[in-house]
């Protein structure tokens, strides 16, 4: 079965493809083909993309499938002229572990409306980017829906977060692939010779993706709250900011580079909805009802790289280093706090949240990288994370009581501090590239990924690859600990 959905995907492609090609062919031979051309040349049209097939099976007795998934991929450009250019890309993609897996065939919630995402697009998921770039020597525009990159951090967003997420292989993906693309307007001006100031205005707000209780990834707050509606009757309530002027989002970034000094900075604001809603409880009688509001917050913060091409106090020392760093201050916004562990039902949800209170939130990251031995790259970063009341709500007890993280219900540090190394090379002419990515907490959890890539020839990849996860289920990657998967991964690239 698996079998014949990879070749009934290729071919189905091959044949759009094909067929689009024909299509131009016949334009260009009929007799309106002169007027199209002067109009829509087809020189100027450029297309790129790939088929791609993910399979992944859960490490513990390889004897159940966690992802078996379909990927195509179409990228086109028009250039109008040297100044207006439109570029897209659609994607599609099926992953048919839910038919594969007898687990979610037995379930009748896994064919609902809310589940169907999962498997593939729906409504305009399929168009990932679609904008118009109008470039000149002063000031380049960038209108439609696109992905806008503030931070560049290993396995962490710090200050990449214009974007909400798409968690449903939690952060196991590329960012470029797991952010979600909104609709905005991206002007970005030289006003100096290596100064630029760019402007966001995005009137379209997406909250972050969570899969379902019962998908392979699904995070442990959804699990609780699942468990917990089969035991009272629950509402619940979305409250998302509408399409309005009064709501539009706002991002400014100034944006320097020092020449000789080998070193760039910027300074980022953004006013925004956090796309993790706030959940907030009430209780009317028998039924419970859950608010999950987006918050309005302010990100001030600013990124900074430093590459050291001289030596540190003495010769050599330090050399060849790249010094790097990201700050968001976040303010606004709110979490739940709570008896963390608790597990007796309360207000519909669970004990573990009493309530919701306003925070203030600070995260910055420190990261090293060097090159050694020509090709054996290295990555090193130092994260710290912490999140303040901004009240003392009634009835809150400082010793039993303590913020929630959001994607857990697991107990909040004062101080979270995660260390990450990356670790990079490759071999046969840059053919065959290993590389491994450590993530740790400061509550001993874990995340070991590492994979190895092998370049076929110009079209063809397989990659092959393992996540592991250790730690307690209230952290976040303890959470996982019984997802540790095995990976395999092969696209064609055309």
């Amino acid at each position: 079965m698996r079998f014949k959905l990879k070749i009934t995907l290729a071919l189905l492609v091959f044949l759009g493809v094909t067929s689009l090609s024909q299509a131009a062919l016949e334009i260009e031979r009929g007799p309106i083909y002169g007027l199209l051309k002067k109009a829509l040349p087809f020189k100027n049209l450029e297309m790129a993309g790939f088929l791609k097939t993910e399979t992944a099976l859960r490490a513990h007795g390889l004897d159940e499938f966690m992802k078996q998934a379909n990927i195509a991929q179409l990228e086109t450009e028009y250039k109008f002229n040297e100044n207006i250019q439109f570029f897209s890309i659609l994607k599609w993609f099926y992953d048919s572990v839910y038919q594969l897996e007898d687990k979610y065939k037995d379930d009748p919630k896994w064919e609902s409306k809310t589940n169907k995402k999962l498997k593939y697009p729906e409504k305009l998921q399929w168009l990932r980017e679609c904008y118009l770039d109008i470039l000149t020597d002063r000031l380049d525009l960038r209108l439609g829906k696109q992905q806008v990159v503030w931070g560049t951090a290993d396995g962490v967003r710090i200050l990449d977060i214009v974007n909400p997420l798409d968690y449903r292989e939690w952060t196991l993906q590329n960012y470029i692939d797991s952010r979600i693309p909104l609709w905005m307007l991206n002007a970005e001006g030289k006003l100096l010779m290596n100064g630029q100031l760019q402007l966001l205005l995005i009137p379209d707000y997406q909250a972050n993706y969570y899969p379902p209780s019962g998908a392979p990834f699904t995070l442990r707050t959804v699990k609780l709250g699942a468990e917990a509606a089969e035991k009272v009757t629950t509402m619940t309530i979305d409250e998302k900011p509408a399409h309005t002027v009064e709501n539009t989002k706002i991002g400014l970034r100034w944006r320097n580079i020092i020449e000789g000094h080998a070193f760039e900075y910027t300074l980022n604001y953004l006013n925004t909805y956090d796309f993790a809603s706030s959940a907030y409880v009430a209780r009317q009688g028998s039924t419970s009802f859950v608010t999950r509001r987006a918050e309005k917050i302010n990100v001030f913060g600013g990124t900074f790289s430093k590459t050291i091409t001289e030596g540190i106090v003495m010769p050599g020392l330090g050399k060849g280093w790249t010094l790097r760093g990201e700050f968001a201050y976040l303010r606004g916004g709110a979490m739940n706090y709570g008896v963390a562990g608790a597990k007796v039902p309360v207000l519909g949800i669970d004990a573990s949240i009493s309530g919701t209170v306003d925070v203030d939130q600070y995260n910055y990251v420190l990261g090293f990288d060097k090159s050694f031995f020509t090709n054996w790259q290295f990555s090193f970063q130092f994260i710290q994370m912490w999140a303040t009341a901004k009240e003392k709500p009634i009835g809150f007890n400082k010793n039993t009581m303590t913020l929630l993280n959001g994607a857990t219900r697991g107990p909040l540090d004062k101080v979270e501090t995660i260390l990450t190394v990356l670790l990079a090379t490759d071999f046969l002419h840059e053919r065959l590239k290993p590389q491994v990515l450590v993530l740790y907490g400061d509550d001993n959890d874990w995340r070991i990924s590492p994979k190895v890539s092998y370049e076929i020839n110009d079209q063809w990849l397989a990659t092959v690859g393992l996540h592991f996860f250790e730690g307690k289920e209230y952290y976040l990657n303890g959470q996982f600990d019984k997802n540790d998967e095995v990976f395999a991964e092969l696209k064609y690239t055309f």
